[in-house]
């Protein structure tokens, strides 16, 4: 491999020659989704915004990315509801969703939440460009 063919971010090998993912972030607070859409820019992908959950479910629907990227507490509509309505637009639509959260720390209650909700990953706030580099990675394996 050449140097030419891997762009190094955050210690995560990016080929780029792979298709990196089309995503859709679904944040209501202007300074986390700049500082997402910078982080994902950074790494090659220029990703669709929504700023509340309606129009994030209205933009899956229309556009279909590969990663929704959600934060778990948006106002009028949780971030869980949202990932449910991603998940029930079409059944043979299934986008990797990752969650972003600063409170749902506990492992049990990750897992009832991927169960329940259909969430895919959970990044922690503060979020570091690292965890969501590794988020769009794991999709491009896919």
């Amino acid at each position: 491999m050449s140097v030419a063919e891997v762009c190094r971010f955050s210690g995560t090998p990016y080929r780029r020659s792979r298709t990196l993912p089309a995503v859709l972030v679904i944040e209501n607070d202007r300074e986390l989704r700049i500082r997402l859409t910078e982080q994902l820019t950074e790494i090659g992908v220029m990703p669709m915004v929504a700023r509340n959950g309606y129009e994030g479910v209205r933009m899956a629907g229309a556009m279909r990315p590969g990663l929704v990227v959600i934060d778990g507490l948006l106002p009028e509509m949780h971030g869980f509801e949202v990932a449910r309505f991603i998940r029930a637009l079409d059944p043979n639509y299934r986008p990797h969703i990752a969650m972003i959260t600063a409170i749902s720390k506990h492992t049990r209650y990750h897992n009832e939440a991927k169960l329940k909700y259909g969430i895919d990953d959970y990044v922690m706030k503060p979020v570091s460009a690292k965890a969501l580099a590794a988020v769009v990675w794991k999709v491009t394996k896919d």
